[in-house]
């Protein structure tokens, strides 16, 4: 009886894996065939190799001896077991010395942001914290996009150590001290959170450091999250009308493409492609600083109020990365290979704010800035990693001026991983962004 029940059982996990390779394979080519009509083949080939031949083996199995069955299917769950134990341990940092010494670097809570700004706001008022303008992305009933924070109002930004970095906006919104703007500019920064100078002291970002070395006034346009379009739009609504000897475009390799792709779907945004497109943000900081401070109040209530549902989200997407396998998948280097190649738009970005900046008669420059995931041993020898490769082929058939941060100062590190902020984030610690910006006044002024 006992024999019959686990032949029983057996069959039926047989059966499963049969149905699950069934599952996988038709997805995969709803995936290939639909999805991306077709187009990356090349990418989806070895799924369908491994499912298609996890299902003939188990549709072999099921038609072997019990015995060997039962082998097959132990040997089977042990493998798939095994793969999510070690998926469970990678995601969420499962170590002898996290479970029984404690974790020194402990994550940061999701309200400590809220706890600080509610200490200083008990000494000033007008305490904000640095909002994303990509925020706005979705927000289709608004008819103006801002493209900065609260303007003159102590900023509390971001937080890669023991500190959070806090600033005073300028009259704009933007990490400046306010006096930059009376004066005749040299050179305007534009970018993400990279150029906005996170998660580093006040004074302490490229554009501050460029002010101390070079003597020069410097603006800083950079806000954490912007992508290529944004970036363009900061430049035609605060740059037009003064006239600055360089303007320098903090690209950074991770994220600015996929950042261009949401960007695009914005109606008002897209609009930057027309030279003729302006929404004369500088005249009417009154209506943003209302507007941001809005959308701020209501994303701090929806965080008082919401943890609960906010943890059930974070959950719920934690689930989806776990039973993909996203990890495993990653460090087997198995999930890469999909190429839908550079998006024309970004070329299109790029000559317009080219062609800016010579029409303001400024010289305009490109830095290149890498991401930590390019000095891991399997990416270090891919010349296009981040699509890099084509990303260069485009600024150089358009005689476009590259900084690149990663060939002259990353590079020739020994220990690449030393240049971010405590080894572990994913920005840069204060030494580099020194450096970066010693290296790009060394450009500017050949």
């Amino acid at each position: 009886m006992k024999n019959k029940k686990n032949l029983n059982f057996s069959t039926i996990l047989n059966c499963f894996y049969i149905f699950l390779s069934l599952f996988l394979l038709l997805y995969t080519f709803y995936r290939a065939q639909i999805i991306h009509e077709s187009k990356q083949l090349q990418y989806y080939l070895k799924y369908y190799l491994l499912f298609l031949s996890s299902l003939i083996f188990w549709l072999y199995v099921l038609r072997i001896k019990a015995q060997s069955k039962i082998i097959f299917l132990i040997i089977g769950s042990f493998f798939v077991f095994s793969l999510y134990t070690f998926e469970l341990i990678r995601f969420y940092n499962i170590s002898i010395n996290n479970l029984f010494v404690g974790k020194k670097n402990s994550p940061i809570l999701k309200n400590e942001k809220l706890i600080l700004l509610e200490q200083l706001r008990k000494s000033n008022i007008d305490t904000y914290p640095s909002i994303i303008p990509n925020i706005f992305l979705n927000k289709n009933e608004i008819d103006l996009y801002p493209l900065a924070g609260v303007s003159n109002v102590k900023t509390v930004f971001c937080k890669e150590g023991p500190e959070f970095s806090i600033y005073q906006s300028d009259r704009y919104g933007f990490n400046n001290p306010d006096n930059q703007w009376n004066k005749k500019i040299d050179h305007v920064l534009v970018g993400d959170s990279f150029a906005q100078g996170a998660c580093v002291h006040e004074g302490e970002d490229i554009a501050s450091r460029l002010r101390t070395l070079s003597s020069k006034s410097v603006l800083n346009l950079g806000m954490a999250g912007n992508g290529p379009l944004i970036e363009l739009a900061s430049l035609k609504e605060y740059v037009s009308d003064i006239n600055v000897k360089n303007i320098l475009w903090v690209y950074f390799e991770r994220n600015d493409l996929d950042d261009l792709k949401k960007e695009k779907k914005n109606k008002i945004l897209i609009k930057y492609l027309d030279n003729s497109f302006f929404q004369q943000l500088n005249k009417k900081q009154k209506q943003i600083d209302s507007l941001v401070k809005k959308t701020i109040i209501n994303e701090e209530k929806k965080l008082k109020l919401n943890n609960f549902v906010e943890k059930k989200i974070d959950n719920y997407f934690a689930f989806k990365k776990i039973i993909r396998l996203k990890i495993v998948r990653d460090k087997t280097a198995f999930d890469r290979g999909l190429n839908f190649g550079v998006d024309p738009l970004f070329e299109k970005v790029i000559l317009q704010a080219k062609k800016f900046a010579e029409e303001k008669k400024s010289k305009f420059y490109f830095i290149y800035l890498p991401d930590k995931e390019s000095f891991k041993k399997n990416n270090v020898n891919n010349k296009n990693f981040y699509k890099k490769t084509e990303i260069l082929e485009i600024l150089k058939r358009n005689n476009i001026n590259l900084i690149d941060i990663h060939s002259i100062l990353f590079s020739k590190e020994e220990d690449p991983f030393a240049l971010f902020a405590h080894r572990v984030y994913g920005h840069y610690s204060t030494e580099t962004y020194l450096n970066i910006a010693k290296i790009i006044k060394t450009y500017i002024e050949k």
